[in-house]
């Protein structure tokens, strides 16, 4: 008989077991409602992030690093690459065990550079164009005069395929910009005073040498121009990203550019100004962030320390809205099972997130013995956590079979891999019940018979 047609039989015993779950027993089910755990929970593919170094809140808030560095700090003479400012920024995080994020800029106005495109591009035949830079310390920065310039784009495309060719499937990166045009490599030219790129040079110029270098790495484009829509649409069919750089600003709107890629890829959110500066601007409130949330569906956003300390209850809350936040509402058992033999669970999910999970998710149903080790596993690979949408509650009617199992009672628990390798699922859930290595007990008393 389906586990749905089961509901009809009389409820005989209600109780609370491992993680407070509500627990109901019928003629031939286990009927459980875990008790959710509103934590604020540090994902796979989703979060806060945070910029140029960590701190006491990296461990516990942080989902990746983030930083940026110039072409020229990178590949100071030609072929002569310095990747220390990528691997350094790596080892930082990767010690309090989080991914990173890194994007190069050919241009970036107010840090203190005369050259961020090295100064052996132009050496070699790229028309410069001097513009003012107050920050430098000729008070001038020199910039590629035109988009389309073939030493220019020669000499960057081999650098992308170098770039490619050293972190292309790095596991230790979570993301990476496409920051090679316009000023700070937010795809707009503003400050600069020279004319946009065609969107035909910017897709094929700039975009399409990551696209090709990087097949194993999450891209991310950042959206600058609205003349440049179609062109952002075509990155996202590819597989890219995008990023909204300066919200909470007179220079956006309300994040909604990034919404081309929700249920394809992930958006990410930056500050335009620093918290203190924002509220200054009359451009911060805690229903302004939401409004751009929920019109931008972001999977990352940038942390602030300041707006933390300030709200940290609402930065709590938002941490988990950020992104997906998986919530199993309901669990249907057999009373008890048979070794080798195939049995039917029902599981019901909410994606209590603002937008779709898109990083590998495999889903796992294990044994547990008194100690919380796996007695056996099997992956439920009819379970699909990519396709929960958003703020709807999906019901999933699985089997499993457990092969080999020694008569008598085991803890039953559920579990999420990004790798199916791995020897601890790393996907954190919003209930409560949760073992040191990372699994869910939905019952903690579940027969096994030979």
């Amino acid at each position: 008989m389906a586990l749905q047609n089961k509901f009809m039989f009389r409820l005989i015993v209600s109780s609370l077991v491992a993680g407070c779950a509500a627990v109901a027993q019928t003629n031939d089910t286990i009927v459980i409602q875990p008790a959710s755990d509103d934590t604020m929970l540090v994902n796979p593919g989703k979060g806060w992030v945070q910029y140029y170094g960590t701190d006491k809140y990296t461990k516990e808030f942080i989902g990746i690093g983030y930083t940026r560095c110039c072409w020229s700090d990178v590949e100071p003479k030609e072929n002569a690459f310095d990747w220390r400012p990528v691997d350094d920024f790596i080892k930082w995080f990767k010690a309090d065990g989080k991914k990173i994020a890194h994007g190069v800029m050919s241009i970036s106005t107010g840090i203190r550079k005369e050259y961020v495109t090295p100064k052996w591009v132009f050496d070699a035949g790229a028309e410069a164009l001097s513009i003012p830079d107050e920050s430098s310390p000729t008070k001038h920065q020199f910039i590629v005069k035109h988009w389309d310039d073939p030493v220019f784009v020669k000499k960057l495309g081999e650098f992308v395929a170098a770039f490619g060719k050293r972190y292309d499937g790095n596991p230790d990166i979570a993301f990476l910009d496409i920051r090679d045009y316009g000023n700070w490599g937010e795809g707009h030219v503003g400050f600069l005073g020279v004319d946009l790129a065609p969107p035909e040079v910017y897709k094929t110029c700039y975009l399409q040498p990551y696209i090709t270098a990087f097949p194993h790495t999450q891209l991310i484009v950042p959206w600058g121009h609205g003349g440049y829509d179609a062109v952002y649409d075509w990155a996202i069919a590819q597989g890219a990203g995008i990023r909204r750089d300066g919200i909470l600003s007179k220079w956006s709107k309300d994040g909604s550019e990034c919404l081309r890629a929700h249920g394809h890829a992930p958006a990410v959110f930056e500050y335009c100004d620093s918290y203190s500066e924002t509220k200054k601007n009359g451009n911060w409130s805690t229903e302004s962030l939401l409004h751009y949330v929920e019109c931008g569906k972001p999977s990352y956003m940038q942390w602030d320390a300041n707006v933390y300390r300030e709200n940290s209850e609402f930065c709590r809350k938002l941490g988990n809205k950020i992104g997906y936040h998986f919530v199993l509402q309901r669990a249907v058992l057999p009373r008890e099972i048979k070794s080798a033999r195939s049995f039917e669970l029902q599981l019901r999910w909410l994606n209590d997130g603002i937008t779709y999970l898109y990083e590998p998710c495999h889903v796992a149903v294990g044994l547990l013995d008194e100690n919380d080790n796996v007695v056996r596993q099997q992956w439920l690979t009819d379970s699909a956590p990519k396709k929960w949408s958003p703020n709807e509650a999906v019901t999933e009617n699985l089997k499993a079979t457990f092969q080999d199992v020694p008569a008598g009672s085991y803890k039953i628990a559920i579990a999420m891999f990004t790798d199916q390798k791995a020897a601890h699922p790393d996907y954190r859930l919003g209930i409560q019940g949760r073992t040191a290595t990372g699994w869910y007990v939905l019952h903690d008393k579940l027969p096994c018979t030979p």
